[in-house]
């Protein structure tokens, strides 16, 4: 039995090496709930001899473009590509987002009429190599016509549903007692909110006086290293609609030339505004709890 095993995965091994996978590939990549976007379009374009080697393209409507030099080989009945963080090509995402640098797990497929190219992904932020990215799930077929017809009958198989209608999923609480970075996250308000998408602008409410914060939603980065100003800084993001609270950190980089880290910052939900004033130092890291409450729709009545 053991023998047949063998047999069957050096046969597997070498219909995938025998199947050369150069070429451009089309597909979809998609992000779990927390992450910056539930889909993407993505393109790979790729040469294989001994190994593989290319690009790949990921786009998110006319905002985000990002194009990476990757490499990867066959290994046994899976092909691995590996995005490099030293062969960006391009780089036109949103100053508030954290492109991923990519490591892709593909199987390859071929049900006749198209060839596919089916598995996951999961990566590390390209600032900040500690921070891991939310995964994902990856589809991408040789032609157009191939990856429509995949949606068209896998949809469900490739987007999360859970991600497509969180309304439907539990409530999910998360526990934020533990340390943050050697610092004891401390608790300055709490704020119910209405709407999935926010808003916060950051200002500096004394002096400026060069105080860099870095700040995070569930302990996951939203923008590294923010210097604080009387001018505004601008953050968009959006929140997971089956956690019951979530939590804002603003971490205090360092304390300026006057200590502590101050700021004021200004939580857009929907046309409602919320102010609140921050210190941060290196022993408290100033948070913020977001409660998350949708807003009943008024039911119509009839004249």
């Amino acid at each position: 039995m053991k023998c047949f095993l063998l047999i069957f995965l050096s046969i597997l091994t070498q219909d995938i090496l025998a199947q050369n996978i150069s070429g451009k590939w089309f597909g979809k990549i998609t992000q779990g709930p927390g992450g910056y976007s539930e889909l993407y379009d993505l393109q790979l374009n790729l040469s294989q001899r001994k190994n593989i080697w290319g690009d790949s393209y990921s786009f998110k409507d006319n905002s985000v473009r990002i194009r990476i030099g990757l490499s990867g080989k066959v290994d046994r009945d899976s092909i691995r590509l590996y995005e490099s963080i030293d062969w960006i090509r391009e780089d036109f995402v949103p100053w508030d987002w954290v492109a991923c640098i990519k490591k892709f797990d593909l199987a390859y497929r071929n049900d006749g009429a198209y060839e596919y190219l089916e598995g996951t992904w999961s990566g590390i932020s390209k600032n900040d190599s500690s921070e891991v990215c939310i995964p994902g799930k990856v589809i991408l077929s040789k032609s157009i016509e191939g990856l429509n017809t995949f949606l068209e009958q896998r949809k469900d198989s490739v987007i999360n549903t859970l991600a497509q209608n969180p309304e439907q999923a539990a409530p999910v609480l998360v526990d934020f007692n533990s340390k943050f970075l050697e610092t004891e996250p401390k608790k300055v308000t709490e704020i119910e909110v209405h709407n999935a998408d926010l808003q916060i602008q950051l200002l500096d409410y004394l002096k400026p006086d060069n105080d860099t914060i870095s700040v995070y939603l569930n302990r996951k980065i939203l923008v590294k290293k923010i210097q604080i100003s009387k001018r505004p800084a601008l953050i968009k993001f959006s929140i997971d609609k089956r956690i019951v609270v979530h939590e804002l950190l603003l971490y205090a980089e360092n304390l300026g030339l006057i200590p502590p880290n101050t700021s004021e910052l200004i939580l857009i939900d929907g046309e409602t505004k919320h102010r609140v004033m921050i210190v941060s130092d290196k022993q408290k890291t100033a948070a913020i709890y977001l409660r998350y409450k949708p807003q009943e729709k008024k039911a119509k009545t009839s004249k």
